[in-house]
């Protein structure tokens, strides 16, 4: 951890507050609740004092901190609930990691492997040792560290990728084989670093690194080699000629360029913790069926429902089973609307990225949306091609997107129905208990599920089918054997701790409830009157009629059902039987959240109270 000034740097030498510091920059423009710090610092037993030590250190951190502060006021900020940490653009080296490797990811999507490789590099530059190698870490820094391994290792390996993709082989080997000799159970690296030393010239050190990858399998998981590395010791072993670069370097460009005869294939890899789903993906194949049949353009399937239900992995094993209906080539683009931080791609953009994987040369790709999306529709005319718009958050990012030839078809994930589109809607909605306990014990482990199955009931219980929150605890659990199921379900019975504990990194329930919200707040001053409901709401036990949200809310019956639908489309309601709505337990504690942090509503309801059924 390094703090630098325009004058010089900034030491923090005590351990508990750099830990604290970690903990704040890791979530950076959120609140750590007082508690998690106390928990990260002191473990599950802290001392009395904890509290009031905590307080200590975040001033004399906020002392520290003081010659960072601006105009817009103190950098260590302090809530109802606990701190904050304040920084601007351009300030944190991992946002500029985050930022540099997805522009390295998209360049890469789009062919365009010198921009690529030129973000990787840049990039992995910031990186010196490993992430918080001079931190104590408590269970959530613990699972930072893991996620940030993560994402530097896949950066490498795209780095790779691209590398690779130009030509070269040489310069990658010395870092790759350190990298597989600190990570013997990275599949792709291992491939890697065949590829490149048999391009240098050394067969036999490339196929010795398959057998060290082997045994290191082998003796660690039991396992031997996956299909690319045991397809890659293949094509070495016959001297494949596409191991090696097709031409010099400088004619890689021209030699990369997609052309009829080389379809794109720009699907992500499956979740490989996957349950249920099976009607859901039958009502898909069967809306796919009509493709070729003289309907009028391509089929289109919008996969829709609130936050964290899993719309995305949904869509991606629905197009992998059917990409084989699609020879010539399958497209996709991520619109970004589930990630309020990014501005979403542009039409015209998207469309441009499509035409140069589609063959179009990149001086050929019209600059406006109109000759974009004429081109577009003749570079799909007689090709069967599928469409997978990921993210959307309304329909004028899609609409230019769809074909008008029915041989193709279109999947699409929304928090919205999209009711304008000329669609079939496939709502994601929770598992069911028997499918959350199977996603349960992938992801945390058959053998703790079947020792202690109360404890995982009660987690499927406290989770309400919702597949990230399963995801997160089963990322919790990761590289934790010493934790019980029994024990986080005991984490989770409190409502005040239910959403800290379901975050890790990244991955965060709350988070992933804000897009929805913070579409509510963009928008006009009556998108902003839906927002003051939705947090009013928290006080209503569900189900409940829209006369009965009126009259806790304080307005009026026409303009609370409007709200509702509203607050419906969004994900963040769900319509329930005989006209009453239904707000989810996870969703109604960050409603709470908001209303507490609101104040007084002025109905007179207390901001923070939530009528509950016992036990919920």
């Amino acid at each position: 951890m390094e703090i630098s000034t325009g004058t010089g740097a900034i030491h923090v030498a005590a351990g508990k507050q750099r830990t604290i510091l970690a903990m704040l920059l890791t979530h950076t423009g959120h609140v750590v609740p007082v508690h998690k710090l106390v928990e990260e610092v002191w473990g599950d037993d802290p001392p009395h004092s904890a509290v009031p030590n905590l307080r200590t250190y975040v001033m004399q951190l906020r002392r520290l901190l003081s010659p960072l502060d601006d105009a817009a006021g103190a950098r260590l900020t302090t809530s109802r609930s606990g701190y904050a940490l304040r920084l601007a653009d351009g300030e944190f080296d991992l946002v500029r990691f985050e930022t540099l490797a997805a522009r390295g990811r998209e360049a890469a999507a789009r062919q365009e492997f010198t921009e690529a490789a030129d973000a990787f590099s840049r990039a992995l530059a910031l990186w010196r040792g490993s992430p918080l190698e001079d931190i104590t870490l408590g269970p959530a820094l613990r699972g930072a560290t893991a996620s940030l391994t993560e994402q530097y290792l896949s950066t490498v390996e795209n780095y790779a990728d691209v590398e690779l993709s130009l030509g070269m082989g040489t310069v990658l080997v010395e870092r790759l084989r350190q990298l597989a000799r600190r990570y013997p159970l990275r599949e792709r690296i291992h491939s890697q670093l065949m590829i490149s030393l048999y391009r240098s010239g050394d067969t036999a050190a490339a196929l010795a690194a398959f057998t060290d990858a082997r045994t290191a399998l082998r003796d660690e998981l039991g396992l031997d080699p996956g299909p690319e590395l045991s397809q890659t010791h293949a094509a070495i072993l016959r001297r494949a000629p596409h191991l090696m670069p097709s031409g010099h370097v400088g004619e890689v460009g021209a030699a990369r360029s997609r052309t009829f005869s080389d379809p794109p294939r720009q699907l992500p890899r499956e979740s490989t913790v996957f349950v249920g789903r099976d009607l859901e993906i039958t009502s898909a194949h069967s809306a796919l069926r009509s493709t070729g049949r003289h309907t009028e353009g391509a089929p289109v399937v919008v996969f829709h429902g609130s936050s964290g239900l899993g719309k995305s992995a949904l869509a991606l094993r629905t197009a992998h089973s059917v990409a084989d209906r699609y020879p010539d080539g399958q497209l996709y683009v991520d619109l970004q609307g589930s990630r309020p931080r990014l501005e979403p791609p542009r039409p015209v953009d998207v469309l441009g990225r499509f035409l140069r994987a589609l063959g179009m040369p990149r001086d050929s790709v019209p600059g406006t949306l109109a000759e974009a999306a004429a081109g577009y529709q003749s570079m799909l005319a007689g090709r069967r091609i599928l469409i997978v718009a990921d993210n959307a958050s309304h329909a004028g990012q899609v609409m230019p997107l769809l074909p008008a030839s029915s041989e193709c078809a279109v999947l699409i994930t929304s928090r919205s129905i999209l009711p304008t589109l000329d669609a079939v809607r496939i709502a994601a909605r929770p598992l069911n208990d028997a499918d959350s306990l199977r996603m349960l014990a992938q992801s945390t482990g058959q053998r703790r599920v079947v020792a202690d199955p109360a404890g995982a009931a009660e987690i499927v219980r406290w989770c309400e089918g919702n597949p990230l929150a399963l995801s997160i605890v089963g990322a919790r659990f990761a590289g934790r054997p010493d934790w019980s199921l029994s024990g986080f379900a005991q984490r989770l019975r409190d409502p005040a701790r239910r959403l800290d504990e379901l975050q890790i990194a990244e991955l965060s329930l709350r988070c992933c409830l804000e897009v929805s919200y913070h579409d509510l707040l963009r928008g006009e001053e009556g998108a902003r009157h839906v927002a003051r409901i939705f947090r009013r709401l928290s006080a209503v036990e569900s189900p409940f009629t829209a006369a009965r949200a009126a009259e806790l809310t304080g307005c009026g019956p026409s303009s609370a059902e409007r709200a509702l639908d509203e607050l419906v489309a969004v994900g963040l309601l769900e319509p329930a039987a005989q006209g009453t709505y239904r707000m989810r337990s996870l969703v109604r504690l960050y409603a709470a959240e908001l209303a507490a942090a609101e104040g007084p509503p002025p109905c007179g309801i207390p901001a923070g109270m939530v009528l509950t059924r016992p036990g919920s």
